[in-house]
């Protein structure tokens, strides 16, 4: 089984910015190693953070787009004071958990999920 991340926003502005770990990471899907999923709400607060980043987040060619769905609608209702985009990111994490499909979310402000029960890694810290 290949690694799985979950891009949040600002995960997906840092590899615009050409961050080298997320730039490996993209690296790494490429080769088929490892698997992206980028939660659509997250593309668009990239782009409302930093324009051009939500485009470049929703043409990436080895990633995994992720629409908002009702399931996922569901799971962020347990989280009223969190952000949508946070929310997306940490349902998406849900699902795969209960699908038995771990996956790891990539944040640089992990703080955002602390009432999601997901522990997001900043992997710039």
């Amino acid at each position: 089984m290949n690694p799985t991340a979950v891009l949040d926003h600002s995960a997906l502005t840092a590899l615009y910015r050409a961050d080298p770990f997320f730039t490996g990471l993209y690296i790494e899907a490429s080769r088929g190693t490892g698997r992206i999923l980028v939660p659509s709400l997250a593309v668009l607060a990239a782009e409302r953070q930093l324009p051009g980043a939500g485009q470049h987040a929703a043409g990436l060619r080895f990633s995994e787009s992720v629409a908002f769905t009702t399931g996922h609608a569901v799971d962020a209702m347990a989280w009223p004071d969190t952000e949508w985009p946070v929310a997306h990111a940490a349902a998406v994490a849900w699902n795969a958990v209960r699908q038995g499909e771990p996956v790891t979310v990539l944040s640089l402000v992990p703080d955002l999920y602390s009432a999601t029960g997901i522990t997001p890694l900043d992997p710039t810290a």
